[in-house]
């Protein structure tokens, strides 16, 4: 088995330490420090690699996701090939280090947190790869599957669904506690999730009248992850992928905010108290923060004078204790091409525009 490792060269010695065990396990891995000798041209041997692995493990860090460079253009290129692979193969591991935040598109994939387990993970996703590879084309083709995992006081649902005409796999959280407040945050998770699911198998298309030969099974996939959580202040992300057979699938962010018990559920329009003209400096605050991190000046698809646009565009945010964070997906505001963005807005620019009701709160409480 191919396996291709990218890393930044901050994290050198952990990408040592990741190869030498992926040596072990008897794998052939790319590795630029091992594999490049003098007069190679860079880019064309690292491209060929990627393209012909059967694994591509990257290596992510604060370092990788703060700034542009090759590796952003390596891990581009692994999610554009990842795209043509068949659905819920192992074809991307990302390896998390220092417990940065992943952006919302690496949700779909595989991830390992590099502490003390991480040797073990990285076998057990090794040991599927090569299970996926071998597997007998005469496998069956239809099956349903829910699972429930339980850790830490939270269950994980799983649903697992294969039919000539789809696949889907759903991954979303359920808390524990009896409490009521606990109860709503839930319910609220598990419909939005059901909802989406519904909705996907509504437009799935029936077996009949199909032309086989050309049509390829529909792929949804749904998974959930806490953005924050601080006793009952707690921020949930979804990210949903979708592909019907057009150029390319189709994915976006989805979120749902709770401020405690004492005032559940919280949407954008509450935190900027359904204020027109707060909303249109807070998306214009956004689309600066997003041009800064482009490399031209985009032609955005948003129209900021159209209130229903900047109330969409804004709907989806999440917040930790460093402040807001809004998710654009494709098509928000950029097209598709330029992927999707995240808007980070400090609590110390948040505070001009967010209700005394809901900063009071916050800073009562945390």
């Amino acid at each position: 088995m191919k396996v291709f490792v990218g890393y930044a060269k901050e994290d050198k010695h952990v990408a040592n330490e990741v190869v030498a065990f992926l040596e072990t396990l008897g794998l052939d891995v790319w590795f630029d420090k091992k594999s490049l000798v003098a007069g190679d041209n860079w880019d064309d041997e690292r491209l060929a690699a990627q393209q012909s692995a059967d694994l591509i493990v990257h290596l992510c860090s604060e370092q990788i996701l703060s700034r542009p460079g090759v590796v952003n253009r390596e891990i581009r290129e692994t999610l554009r090939l990842a795209d043509d692979k068949p659905f819920g193969s192992t074809f991307v591991i990302f390896i998390r280090i220092g417990g940065v935040r992943l952006p919302a598109q690496f949700m779909r994939y595989h991830y390992i947190d590099f502490d003390d387990d991480w040797q073990q993970a990285i076998a057990l996703a090794v040991g599927k790869k090569a299970g996926q590879i071998q597997q007998s084309p005469t496998a069956p083709i239809a099956f349903k599957r829910d699972n429930v995992r339980v850790t830490d006081g939270i269950s994980r649902h799983q649903i697992e669904e294969k039919e000539e005409t789809y696949e889907l796999s759903i991954e979303y959280l359920e808390f524990s506690s009896p409490d009521r407040f606990w109860r709503l945050v839930s319910s609220h998770v598990e419909a939005k999730v059901l909802d989406q699911y519904y909705s996907f198998k509504a437009d799935v298309p029936a077996v009949e009248g199909l032309d086989k030969e050309f049509f390829r099974p529909w792929e949804f996939q749904i998974t959930t992850e806490e953005f924050f959580r601080s006793e009952e202040f707690v921020s949930i992300r979804y990210f949903v992928y979708m592909e019907t057979g057009g150029a390319h699938g189709n994915h976006w962010t989805l979120t749902s905010n709770f401020f405690s018990g004492a005032i559940g559920s919280v949407h954008i329009r509450d935190f900027l108290q359904n204020d027109d003209e707060r909303a249109k400096r807070v998306l214009a605050y956004c689309l600066k923060v997003v041009e800064a991190g482009l490399d031209d000046s985009p032609e955005w698809l948003i129209n900021a004078e159209d209130l229903e646009d900047v109330w969409r565009a804004l709907e989806n945010f999440n917040f930790d204790s460093r402040g807001l964070t809004f998710n654009f997906s494709p098509y928000v505001i950029l097209p598709y091409v330029y992927g999707d963005h995240e808007a980070h807005m400090p609590w110390s620019v948040a505070s001009s525009y967010i209700g005394d009701k809901y900063l009071d709160h916050w800073h009562r409480r945390l």
